[in-house]
């Protein structure tokens, strides 16, 4: 993490997102390979074999899913990074608005030279969320370099370095 940023994403190995795949390969294998482990579970849960195989067969393939598309997207954002396919802009904060929804989740919206940011803390992300921004940090007139992907209509932060702060 550069030692002057106010946050960067932390990108690790891609590979590090498969890592959950290889104890679930292992437990689908002791369980259709040892059936006596897989009736033994069976009678604790107290539901027939082939409906244990079943549910943990489709949790399984949810798990692998969620590695997998992991990987993609940690992949996805260290190519953007490493081959400088980012925008950067660099400016003070305008129209800054915090809102809490009745369920407690703040969404925070500003303006940098005509490009508009939002996060909250509603999800988990690679990107900057309201999770990472619970020091108010980022007010109207804080100066800040911003380094973003784009897509669609959203810009997702990587990267927030602060710059000298002009009311």
């Amino acid at each position: 993490m550069n030692s002057g940023a106010y946050f960067e994403t932390q990108i690790g190995f891609a590979l590090v997102q498969l890592l959950p795949i290889f104890p679930i390969a292992l437990l689908l294998f002791i369980l259709f390979k040892f059936s006596d482990v897989t009736q033994y579970i069976s009678e604790i849960l107290k539901i027939s074999s082939n409906k244990f195989l079943l549910g943990f067969g489709f949790l399984s393939c949810v798990l692998v899913s969620d590695s997998i598309f992991g990987y993609f997207k940690v992949s996805h954002l260290r190519q953007i990074i490493d081959e400088k396919k980012y925008q950067m802009v660099v400016g003070c904060v305008k129209h800054y608005n915090s809102e809490t929804s009745p369920t407690n989740y703040r969404t925070e919206t500003f303006v940098i030279e005509n490009t508009k940011f939002q996060f909250s803390n509603y999800t988990q992300s690679l990107y900057f969320t309201g999770d990472d921004h619970t020091d108010n940090f980022i007010t109207e007139g804080q100066c800040m370099e911003i380094s973003y992907v784009r897509d669609g209509q959203k810009n997702y932060i990587f990267k927030i370095v602060p710059l000298t702060r002009r009311d």
